[in-house]
């Protein structure tokens, strides 16, 4: 009976190691935040979501995603640079206050960004993020080409754009 039940206990201690689950919060599997095209990622209280780049039909690399600051105290996008290019942009910056996104593109866009593109879908390129007190985050960002969903995107259209 007692080697009947060391082995018992030896198959459940090793059934537990075997699983993974000794990982924890660690596992890497954990760790990814890939849900859509898009690729995610957070600066401080800067949560980024989305973030993709739609290739078009002029060959312009157009920045999709949203930025939200999830702190009292504000922020602002200083720059955006798309495959080591700056951008060009809607605005001089963006102002990141609580709870208010700033979006690029669809139909709540309130922001636009994009930069010639010579790369084809679904290649990456970098996106860097710069802003006035968070630390600057690079994104490795998937490009999609303006097909299906992305055929008739709705970009913001502001009375004056910045150029690099």
């Amino acid at each position: 009976m007692g080697a009947r039940l060391k082995r018992l206990a030896a198959v459940l201690i090793i059934s537990t190691v075997v699983t993974g689950c000794g990982s924890g919060q660690n596992a890497v599997t954990r760790n990814f935040k890939q849900v859509t095209d898009g690729v995610e990622a957070q600066s401080a209280e800067i949560r980024l979501r989305n973030i993709k780049i739609v290739k078009n039909e002029l060959s312009q690399g157009i920045l999709v995603g949203t930025l939200v600051n999830w702190s009292d105290q504000s922020d602002a996008i200083t720059g955006i640079s798309i495959n080591n290019i700056p951008a060009t942009l809607s605005a001089s910056s963006f102002e990141l206050v609580k709870n208010k996104p700033v979006i690029f593109a669809g139909e709540s866009a309130n922001a636009d960004a994009f930069t010639p593109l010579t790369q084809g879908a679904g290649q990456r390129v970098p996106i860097v993020f710069t802003f006035e007190k968070a630390s600057p985050l690079t994104l490795d960002a998937l490009i999609v080409e303006n097909l299906e969903w992305y055929k008739d995107l709705l970009r913001y259209q502001p009375s004056e754009v910045v150029t690099p």
